[in-house]
């Protein structure tokens, strides 16, 4: 391949070169290796009979005819084979610095989804956490508080003469009683009765007294509609109205898996016998796997 003297680059057929008729040097033609300007290198391209000398030989020889040397196809397809070859070593190390570099990026990305994942559920527990907390809370607050069901609202009914009445027929101590109030109803119903005591221990007495002394309306109220007058109350502990349908939940799906389903001390406890040791749900996700696994040893049972 014939290279330029000045520059020491190839003649191709894109970057042609001049060579001088006085001497034979050989330059690109281009401005840094001739000394023309475009307008002379387009004029010498496009003229056979126009003369160049290079710097050394112009005041010697003026007159010397130049012309563009480009050289064959053969010299030209080697360097473009060269200059191939070497965007084709390019190219594999671009393809490996893109995947290195997406491998990087898939690691930065994994990392980054397992914090916000680990995150996301130490959020939600710590909400669980908050959620039960307040429930208790307010749980808390009735305590003290049992709910009277099943005593229809009379148009002039005295509250205090009603627990008196409970009271005497459980046999319990009235001056343990320091308010009582009847709850709006829904539904067009007539609301629960709510007792309060001085202690929280008077909660468990009146409820384990009414377990063991029925007692039906008409005991409580001496005029009652006789439609009503064999109704028998229930007196059960006051609780939220979540922790309402926490229990209602658990009976709904847990009977008749479980004989006893009742709420104590802010959490729903289940028995399936009278030996069985206790089993506690704080919530509607506890419920859920305990029905899931009596239908599995149901199922298994069959088998």
């Amino acid at each position: 391949m014939i290279k330029c003297d000045i520059c020491n680059k190839g003649i191709t057929t894109k970057v042609p070169g001049l060579e001088c008729r006085s001497c034979g040097k050989v330059v690109q033609a281009s401005k840094a290796c001739s000394g023309l300007n475009a307008k002379q290198l387009s004029a010498l391209r496009n003229a056979d009979r126009l003369d160049w000398t290079c710097e050394e030989c112009h005041q010697n020889t003026p007159n010397r005819k130049s012309s563009f040397i480009i050289p064959e196809e053969d010299d030209e397809d080697n360097d473009v084979a060269v200059s191939d070859n070497s965007s084709g070593n390019c190219m594999i190390d671009t393809e490996k610095f893109l995947k290195d570099i997406t491998a990087e990026m898939k690691k930065e990305l994994e990392k980054k989804y397992n914090y916000l994942h680990n995150e996301k559920t130490h959020l939600e527990l710590e909400m669980s956490s908050l959620k039960q907390y307040l429930r208790n809370i307010e749980q808390q607050r009735l305590d003290n508080v049992i709910e009277v069901i099943g005593i229809p609202k009379a148009k002039d009914e005295n509250l205090v003469n009603i627990s008196l009445k409970l009271a005497e027929t459980l046999n319990m101590d009235r001056t343990q009683v320091v308010n009582i109030t009847r709850v709006e109803g829904r539904n067009n119903q007539d609301g629960n009765i709510q007792v309060q005591f001085k202690h929280a221990e008077n909660v468990s007495l009146w409820v384990r007294a009414s377990k063991k002394e029925a007692v039906v309306v008409e005991q409580i109220i001496s005029e009652a509609p006789v439609e009503v007058a064999k109704t028998k109350v229930i007196i059960r502990r006051a609780l939220t109205k979540a922790n309402k349908s926490l229990l209602w939940l658990a009976q709904q799906k847990l009977r008749p898996a479980y004989k006893y389903v009742w709420f104590q001390d802010g959490k729903v406890l289940l028995r399936k016998d009278d030996k069985s040791k206790p089993k506690v749900a704080r919530s509607e996700a506890d419920i859920e796997k305990l029905s899931a696994l009596t239908e599995i040893i149901g199922q298994s049972s069959k088998r």
